[in-house]
């Protein structure tokens, strides 16, 4: 089954795709992180990420905006801002916006770049102002830029909402962001087993490859229709369902395509960690699997589960 965007979505992702088009490239240095202030501007001042408040459009073309942007290399914030802010009652452009649930000390994702922090405590959520001075850096595999508050105690809360949107619309960027950071690190690999040759062969001519690329790909389309489901419906099932499958499946996607790799994917020169380290980051968000499953359940069968 296979749905084509509306005219208008068609419209936004292709000029979405002119924007994109000069970050294409991964960094020319190996590097185990690229943040790129240059597109994250270029997103904010043509409007991608506020794309949900127009007049016409809404959750499911934000998701398509994260989802297409995430397939860069470069990691930018785009979930945030364009799915959380809104459900969070922030204004327009007020991004990047850093995510955090646990400890208010711990680290965020792109909190060293952040003007706002969202903060999870149970059942509300904190918004705070974020200067520079206020974070120190967290050095990461992760592909993203971390950072965590120097003193937390000393934070200052602007306003106080309701956490049930902002979790389920971080779900459902989770969801987003992984999917295109699995279609293009498939897109990697594809490439790469075509010119690649083992016994006189191209890699991907060999059957065994093939099953595991087969499910890869199919990992990918489940992950992708799944987000753009929860990005449309807008539920605490759909979601944490989105999220949690996305989650589950990682680990194994990723292990595959640096397996098929080789040893170049293990370095820091074949550019596919740019992808799958950010991947890794994001299964362990929010809980990870077994609490969306948990919460696909609460949301299902509610306190019978």
């Amino acid at each position: 089954m296979n749905f084509e965007p509306s005219e208008d979505q068609a419209s936004v992702l292709a000029a979405l795709d002119q924007v994109l088009a000069d970050f294409r490239a991964p960094p020319v240095e190996p590097v185990a992180s690229a943040y790129s202030q240059d597109l994250a501007d270029l997103l904010a001042e043509s409007g991608f990420l506020d794309i949900a408040r127009e007049d016409g459009f809404g959750p499911l073309d934000a998701a398509l905006v994260v989802e297409r942007v995430s397939r860069s290399p470069w990691a930018v914030e785009t979930a945030a801002t364009a799915l959380v802010a809104p459900a969070a009652v922030l204004p327009a452009g007020g991004g990047p916006i850093a995510l955090l649930e646990g400890k208010a000390g711990g680290p965020a994702r792109f909190l060293p770049v952040a003007r706002k922090l969202v903060f999870l405590a149970g059942d509300h959520a904190e918004i705070l102002s974020v200067r520079p001075e206020q974070v120190a850096p967290v050095e990461s595999l992760m592909a993203y830029p971390y950072g965590r508050l120097q003193s937390p105690e000393d934070r200052v809360v602007e306003a106080v909402v309701d956490a049930v949107p902002i979790r389920r619309r971080w779900r459902v960027g989770l969801a987003a962001e992984a999917a295109g950071a699995m279609a293009a690190a498939l897109g990697v690999v594809l490439e790469h087993v075509k010119t690649r040759h083992a016994f006189g062969r191209p890699l991907g001519a060999f059957q065994a490859i093939q099953h595991r690329l087969a499910m890869a790909a199919e990992t990918v389309e489940s992950v992708r229709w799944l987000a753009r489901r929860a990005a449309w419906s807008d539920t605490e099932a759909d979601a944490a369902l989105a999220a949690g499958f996305a989650q589950s499946r990682i680990a194994a996607f990723t292990y595959d395509l640096h397996q098929f790799s080789g040893a170049m994917g293990l370095t820091l020169e074949f550019p596919l960690h740019l992808w799958t380290y950010r991947l890794r980051a994001l299964a362990g968000e929010l809980g990870g699997a077994s609490i969306q499953a948990r919460a696909v359940a609460k949301a299902v069968w509610g306190d019978a589960a």
